[in-house]
């Protein structure tokens, strides 16, 4: 009798840890977004041309880990990663403040977008920018934004009909900063149709590790390497890779 109960008691435990609550979460391939789409950039005293293609923002969406069975399943899906909750949420900082600084990043890399396309076009008169995203937050869209500003501004189609995704964290001298979720994004920008995926440098052993069939890499390390690439990639030619 005492083994039995014994028994049910470690058969409980089990069942109890398999669906409680973990210190980790589990990062997923998010939304990839058009910033060429409608209601995405919206430009002001400037002509605006069209694409025929599409420039992909990525995204990696963050959810709560549904105990082990969640675990297990997210550690053997190559689409998904275990992070710990710290990593996500700082200790000492509620949900709500996280959001908040993830949407003042968010805010601060539409700001520099703006600045570095406006800047790389020679600063035209008059010309007044503003983004129409929400729900996103972190820093890693300024680079996809600031060619969908360019590509706006330009005449000529900088996608040449391509589908082409990227991430990246634009900073004002027009460097591009790595990010986090990188094997995340390129499964969610090749999920909706990407051919390219614009890499940060620093990004790019990561991406190199986690290769996605028929989405070719292209290293960037500046805004002006990135421009370089749509060209390429326009031209038929070949982009660096990673």
């Amino acid at each position: 009798m005492v083994l039995r109960a014994g028994a049910l008691a470690t058969v409980l435990l089990a069942a109890g840890a398999w669906f409680a609550p973990m210190p980790y979460l589990v990062e997923k391939p998010g939304p990839a977004i058009d910033v060429l789409g409608p209601d995405v950039i919206a430009v002001t005293g400037a002509d605006v041309s069209t694409s025929t293609g599409r420039l992909l923002l990525t995204t990696v969406e963050v959810v709560d880990v549904d105990g082990v069975g969640g675990a297990a399943r997210a550690w053997f899906d190559d689409r998904a990663a275990l992070v710990p909750r710290e990593a996500v949420f700082p200790a000492g900082q509620s949900d709500e403040q996280a959001q908040r600084a993830n949407e003042a990043l968010f805010a601060e890399s539409e700001s520099t977008a703006i600045t570095v396309a406006l800047t790389s076009l020679g600063q035209p008169a008059g010309v007044r920018v503003s983004i129409g995203l929400r729900d996103i937050g972190g820093p890693s869209a300024g680079l996809m934004i600031m060619l969908g500003i360019v590509d706006k501004l330009t005449p000529a189609d900088l996608t040449g009909g391509r589908v082409i995704a990227g991430t990246g964290a634009l900073r004002a001298d027009g460097t591009v900063g790595p990010i986090g979720g990188i094997p995340q994004k390129l499964h969610g920008a090749r999920a909706a149709g990407a051919e390219y995926f614009l890499v940060p440098e620093g990004n790019c052993a990561e991406a190199a590790r986690n290769p996605v069939p028929g989405l070719t890499l292209a290293r960037v390390a500046t805004a002006d390497d990135a421009l370089l690439a749509l060209k390429t990639i326009t031209a038929g030619g070949t982009p660096t890779a990673c």
